[in-house]
């Protein structure tokens, strides 16, 4: 074993040639890319770009264009001789299926260090000029994997079958440590492996909470055992943490709904949501609203989806006045800048988008129907007087082309064109789509 670990780590005592500028990206797949450092016991590194632009922007450039200290020849040449090093784009198809449940990455760029076998080593995120940032996370990784009790330790011992309470306490604080998912089975058996008493302790029922147990889920039931301590605890904890630990429960619980297609479990996380939000009932129906237009469209719920979300957006969004909705668009821009400046996080969605998203997915769920496609294009005109860009004219010619009003589509089409064009963004999609248009072909 300890011979194993020496030639793994072997690769670890120079740095080497600093010939190399350029990071080798692997062109394979999540998966192959995982495949491949098993067979050549070599470490991955994962690293989540900021999503696919006109630009076609990498992530080893920062957002005004210039290089950071990824590009360093010291950090190009250390993670080309030590890693796997594999680029996915925020948001994209195989960054939602690689990490965003399991490893929770919400911000871009972030950084995932993994050991061969597939075992989350460490993170960071943001991005930075100095090549030291970038040496500092290698050398982090390099005592991570020293660590006799990291992550693959405890999994291991998992797999083995160690369901001591000691050891599972353990193996479920170092995943909050490194930021990854528990999944609601092993909360659960943590949970069940506790003598009933230790749920009169608010320190262990406090620790289960801050995991975010599935609403009916045992280790959920366990923590009500002791109403009485249980609401004691919530009135003495802070208003953030509180607010954390409903936020977590309700997207556990709806994430366990999806994964389940139960709507009966969704409704309860989407009840969690509204009563969160008394004594504003209008912001708690708008809340349960959302959480389940979320379940309708994730589990392709069409019929369900479309009726609610006809309802969800002509009461929440097309119901405010037009100078409300510019105003509460400048208000999430100037957020944009704030956390753009700061480089930690995914942008928050503006009204504009969030109605253009809406109008789309009304178009992609195949609709024909004039009482779903006619609200989506309302949706659609209302972003265009906020904000006129090129994709937001691209969604509204789609759904006038399913509509049959083929002139306004074909007009819609080409002053996206128009726009791209004096944006300096590519045309190329935009002009295929123009044609598909015209030849009534979509």
């Amino acid at each position: 074993m300890k011979y194993a670990v020496l030639c793994f780590w072997v690769f670890w005592s120079a740095l080497g040639s600093l010939r190399a500028q350029v990071i080798k990206f692997e062109k394979d797949s999540v998966r192959q890319v995982f495949a491949q450092a098993r067979r050549q016991h070599k470490p991955v590194l994962l690293i989540f770009s900021p999503p696919l632009t006109a630009t076609g922007r990498p992530a080893s450039t920062s957002a005004a264009g210039r290089p950071t200290g990824l590009q360093a020849p010291a950090v190009v040449a250390a993670l080309n001789k030590k890693f796997l090093v594999k680029e996915v784009a925020f948001g994209s198809a195989e960054a939602l299926g690689a990490a965003l449940r399991r490893y929770q990455v919400v911000s871009y760029p972030s950084y995932l260090y993994f050991t061969p076998e597939g075992d989350l080593l460490y993170r960071s995120r943001g991005e930075s000029t100095a090549e030291t940032r970038y040496l500092d996370d290698m050398q982090a990784v390099r005592q991570a994997a020293a660590d006799p009790h990291n992550l693959g330790y405890y999994r291991r011992g998992f797999d083995q079958g160690n369901r001591s309470p000691d050891f599972l306490q353990g193996y479920l604080r170092k995943r909050r440590a490194l930021g990854q998912w528990v999944e609601p089975a092993l909360l659960d058996t943590y949970a069940q492996q506790l003598p009933a008493r230790q749920f009169d302790r608010a320190a262990e029922v406090l620790f289960i909470l801050e995991f975010g147990p599935v609403l009916t889920s045992r280790a959920s039931q366990l923590t009500h055992l002791n109403g009485p301590l249980l609401d004691s605890l919530y009135k003495v904890l802070p208003l953030a943490q509180r607010i954390q630990i409903n936020t977590l429960i309700i997207n556990n619980t709806l994430a366990q709904a999806i994964d389940t297609n139960n709507a009966r479990l969704a409704a309860l996380g989407a009840d969690l949501a509204r009563t969160s939000w008394l004594p504003n009932y209008q912001r708690g129906a708008q809340s349960y609203a959302s959480n389940m237009l979320t379940f309708y469209r994730t589990t392709q719920d069409t019929a369900n989806y479309l009726r609610q979300a006809v309802v969800y957006y002509d009461r929440y969004y097309l119901s405010i006045s037009a100078d409300s909705a510019r105003s509460r668009e400048a208000t999430t821009l100037a957020r944009q800048l704030t956390v753009a400046q700061q480089a930690t996080q995914n942008l928050p969605v503006t009204y504009s988008m969030a109605l253009n998203n809406a109008a789309w997915s009304v178009y992609q769920s195949g609709t024909r129907r004039a009482a779903y496609l006619q609200p989506a294009v309302l949706w659609s005109r209302r972003t265009l007087e906020l904000n006129p860009v090129a994709a937001h004219y691209d969604t509204l010619a789609h759904l006038l082309y399913r509509l049959q009003r083929y002139d306004e589509a074909l007009a819609a089409q080409r002053q996206a064109i128009a726009l791209a064009r004096t944006q300096q963004t590519p045309t190329a999609s935009y002009e295929q789509e123009l044609t598909k248009l015209q030849n009534r072909s979509l």
